[in-house]
């Protein structure tokens, strides 16, 4: 009887330990994928674009991203920054690839009253920063960006 009692408080702890484990892991996963978290982070995310419209060949952009949160006041602001480096089919054949066009903006955080829900507002500013004119706008812009992020549930986030 001794036994089964810590053979069960055994087998009761290691259940909580996993389960408060695996929710500690669905959070870090949910704030990994938001892009306002309160988190420097410098990432690297691949997008392939297969099968271009009429042209049938795929392009593919890797995007060096970096993110630093900082205070100015009393005002809590996200920098994120966003390089490029695109490879792009050339009409006549073969591909080209290079850095495209800079792209940064400062979010000012709101409090939502949820620590789930994320949600700033705030300039945003491209560079032509491109290496080739297919690989960018060559064109200064700037504007406004805002970011809605929800992560109130562990396996699956929106925004």
């Amino acid at each position: 009887m001794k036994h089964t009692r810590a053979l069960s408080l055994t087998i009761i702890t290691a259940t909580m330990a996993s389960a408060a484990f695996a929710q500690g892991e669905a959070d870090a996963a949910a704030q990994a994928n938001n892009p306002l978290a309160d988190t420097t982070s410098l990432n690297l995310q691949n997008q392939y674009f297969g099968n271009l419209s009429s042209i049938d060949r795929d392009a593919n952009a890797v995007l060096l991203r970096g993110a630093k949160p900082f205070r100015l006041g009393a005002a809590n602001i996200m920098a994120r920054a966003t390089l490029p480096i695109n490879t792009v089919p050339r009409a006549g054949g073969g591909d080209r690839s290079g850095l495209g066009d800079l792209n940064v903006f400062a979010a000012f955080l709101f409090d939502t009253g949820n620590p789930a829900i994320s949600f700033g507002i705030g300039p945003q500013l491209t560079a032509p920063t491109a290496t080739d004119d297919a690989l960018g706008l060559g064109k200064w812009s700037a504007g406004f960006a805002n970011v809605l992020f929800n992560a109130s549930s562990p396996t699956v986030q929106y925004g």
